[in-house]
Formats: structure tokens, sequence, C-alpha cells
């Protein structure tokens, strides 16, 4: 009797720590001292651009796919460039917080590492997205 108990809250017990482990909420600030546009995309969602005024901040949540985690990428592209917010080997993926934290300004991209506590320097990279699916956008800051 206690077998059968188990056998039918076992697996939904382990189904559901499974599923909360898959996601991840994305935090990107604004880390100029003005205005500055941002986009978030992946090849199955995209989000609206985003004007973010001085250390504002920009959250989404990623649901990390289960079959073939590698597929999961999300991309956000500024008036200065386009970073890969979001790809399975990040650090902040396998790590314990759900949380993986950006920032951005006008000549880098930052990502904060939470296994050595540091704020990580990453370059724009170029547009490769399709236009049509994000890519540069046209945006504005004042300086």
């Amino acid at each position: 009797m206690v077998l059968v108990a188990f056998m039918v809250t076992g697996p939904e017990a382990a189904g559901d720590a499974e599923t909360s482990s898959k996601r991840k909420l994305i935090v990107v600030t604004n880390n100029h001292t003005s205005y500055l546009s941002l986009r978030c995309f992946s090849f199955d969602n995209a989000f609206d651009v985003q004007h973010l005024n001085s250390w504002e901040q920009f959250k989404f949540m990623v649901d990390v796919r289960v079959v073939f985690p590698s597929a999961t990428m999300w991309n956000c592209s500024t008036n200065m460039g386009t970073f890969v917010a979001f790809r399975h080997d990040y650090a902040c993926s396998n790590h314990p917080s759900n949380t993986c934290q950006w920032r951005f300004d006008e000549h880098m991209t930052y990502v904060y590492d939470p296994t050595v506590a540091l704020w990580v320097a990453v370059e724009y990279n170029p547009n490769y997205e399709s236009l049509n699916r994000g890519g540069v956008i046209r945006g504005y800051y004042v300086n």
C-alpha cells in the first residue's frame, strides 16, 4: 500500500522540482547615465523595444528546454550592438540562483558571474541576426 502511494506521488513531485529548476530570470539593467533602448528576443519569442532610463531594469523569464537545452538562447539588441543574454553554458544558467544579471551601456555589456561574484565585461557582438528577427535596433541615447 505504501509503495502504491509513493508511485502515485513520487514522479509528480520530481517533475515539479525539475520544472522549477528549468526557469531563469534574466535582469538587464541600463548601466549608462541616460536613456537607452533595448529589445530582447529568441527564435521563438520577442519583446517590444524597451526604453530604459539610467539604472532602470527590464526583466523576463526564460524557460530552458528540457530536450536540447543548448537550443535555448536569448539575444538582446541595443542601438550599439547585440549580446547573448542567455545561453545554456553560462555560469548563471547552472548556478542555484535563478537569476542571470546583465548591465549594458554605450561601450560594453557586463554579465554577473555568481561563481566568482564579479561583473565580467563582454563586447557587443556584430549584427549576426537576420534583420526581421532583431539585429541592432534604431535607438538614441543622450550624453
